[in-house]
């Protein structure tokens, strides 16, 4: 059974590539979900009759390790399926996870064998991640083998290649697509993936202890928030840039608005988006927000969209 691991930081476009990726493969395939935040969401963004197995309220590279170990061995057993996708926290180093995909192989004696790492990386949010969050975020991209870009329609030809060749310095050996992903037809797709070099290394233990994101970046999740109309939802959303609220670097969420309407909740520093979900598999009725960030000015956020607000605990 192999594993291919499609990491990458907070709102790169793990689940957008995901749901592009799933459809080409053959076989049988199941998902691993992995959110920081306390409710899960990227599960019900998944389309199509493939399993799901979300793991939230932490990372599985860390605080929720031995309970992804436990996954995959309840996958192997329920499904039988002949490779694995993992979408970990954006906040997880990816060669953490590696780790734990090898402990499931050499202490819960689990047949699988990492193959493919495909990072995203979120052009325009590279150069100041690198700069602020440094080995913790670049870890991502020094460890994957097909990089793959975003939020490429918010930047210039020569800044392009400015940060293409500053991406490149980080993983020479690693190929790095320049075009926009979303644009590739299936052969084209499934080509690119083959191209990148499967992971061999096989280390035998963690070779470093590693700082647990729960103490670099914290989370806030609220069920059925106060606000109730999209107009009210991208107003709050964007007072969230304030430095009084702390770093806020990912905005996510489901919510059902006063016209009916369900919206798929997805902002960055860089970037806001809010687009129709009425084609995800959300079979819940309650709405849910996660924000996760540094040094949150929890108090502040939660007045922000409503006092009263029932948080999920």
């Amino acid at each position: 059974m192999e594993i291919q691991i499609i990491s990458g930081f907070l709102g790169t476009g793990k689940t957008t590539f995901l749901n592009q990726y799933l459809p080409l493969l053959d076989g049988k395939t199941v998902v691993i979900e992995n959110e920081f935040g306390d409710v899960g969401i990227d599960g019900e963004l998944i389309k199509g009759d493939i399993p799901v197995r979300e793991i939230y309220a932490g990372c599985i590279c860390c605080s929720l390790s031995v309970e992804f170990r436990e996954g995959i061995c309840e996958i192997e057993k329920k499904f039988h399926p002949d490779r694995i996708l993992i979408e970990p926290s954006g906040v997880g180093r990816l060669s953490d996870v590696i780790n734990a995909c090898e402990k499931a192989r050499m202490k819960d004696g689990v047949d699988v064998s990492v193959t493919k790492l495909i990072s995203i990386v979120d052009i325009m949010a590279f150069e100041e991640c690198a700069d602020y969050f440094g080995s913790f975020y670049l870890d991502q991209i020094q460890h994957g083998r097909l990089l793959l870009l975003s939020n490429l329609d918010g930047i210039g030809k020569t800044e392009k290649e400015v940060q293409i060749e500053r991406i490149r310095e980080k993983n020479p050996d690693a190929i790095i697509y320049e075009g926009d992903w979303r644009e590739l037809d299936r052969e084209a797709l499934l080509t690119l993936v083959d191209m990148a070099e499967n992971y061999t290394d096989h280390p035998e233990v963690v070779a470093h202890q590693p700082i647990p994101a729960d103490k670099v970046f914290s989370s806030l999740s609220f069920i059925n928030p106060g606000v109730k109309t999209a107009d009210q939802i991208e107003k709050t959303i964007a007072m969230l840039k304030n430095e009084e609220y702390g770093q806020v670097l990912r905005v996510k969420g489901i919510l059902q608005v006063d016209t009916g309407e369900v919206l798929q909740i997805d902002a960055t520093p860089y970037y806001s988006r809010y687009q129709n979900a009425a084609n995800s598999n959300r079979d819940e009725k309650e709405n849910k927000l996660i924000l996760i960030g540094c040094n949150l000015e929890q108090e502040k956020i939660r007045e922000l969209f409503h006092p009263g607000m029932k948080e999920e605990e």
